[in-house]
């Protein structure tokens, strides 16, 4: 399975007040995991809730998705602010609609999340100076396709 991401621990920061979920991806199929939420104030006070199991379905999907095309800068809001679009990957086994993509920006992928079977989406870039942008397909087994073609912009402050 050389096309599967290599698999960490997950540790998923999610900074909104109020926010109440978070959308784990990439999980390896049939896998058990356990999870916890911990919760930090202003203070730096944190707590910490009970444990969570869960086990992935298992798959013998083990084809990642085609790599994204046409990958270009859609607009370039300023300051760094910038949507990208491409053309949307195919797989054997899973429809376009659920194909996830994750956006690279000068090699870092962007922590924004990109929605399933879309073919463009917000990111931020460095504020000044060039930026490459690259995307990768992920389909619903955890397969992540090879980079997209590179799309390069140079963006000016603000």
């Amino acid at each position: 399975m050389a096309n599967l991401r290599e698999r960490r621990p997950v540790t998923q920061h999610v900074n909104w007040d109020g926010e109440t979920s978070v959308v784990l991806r990439h999980l390896t199929p049939a896998t058990s995991y356990s999870y916890t939420v911990q919760a930090r104030d202003a203070s730096g006070n944190t707590a910490t809730s009970n444990a969570v199991a869960l086990t992935t379905a298992p798959t013998n999907d083990v084809t990642p998705p085609s790599p994204p095309t046409n990958v270009r800068i859609i607009t370039d809001q300023g300051c760094g602010e910038v949507w990208v679009g491409w053309t949307q990957s195919t797989d054997d086994t899973d429809p376009p609609y659920v194909i996830e993509y994750e956006i690279y920006v000068n090699g870092v992928l962007s922590p924004l999340p990109v929605g399933a079977g879309i073919d463009r989406d917000f990111v931020y870039a460095t504020a000044q100076g060039e930026n490459t942008f690259i995307v990768k397909a992920v389909d619903r087994a955890g397969n992540t396709s090879e980079a997209s073609n590179a799309a390069t912009g140079v963006l000016w402050p603000c």
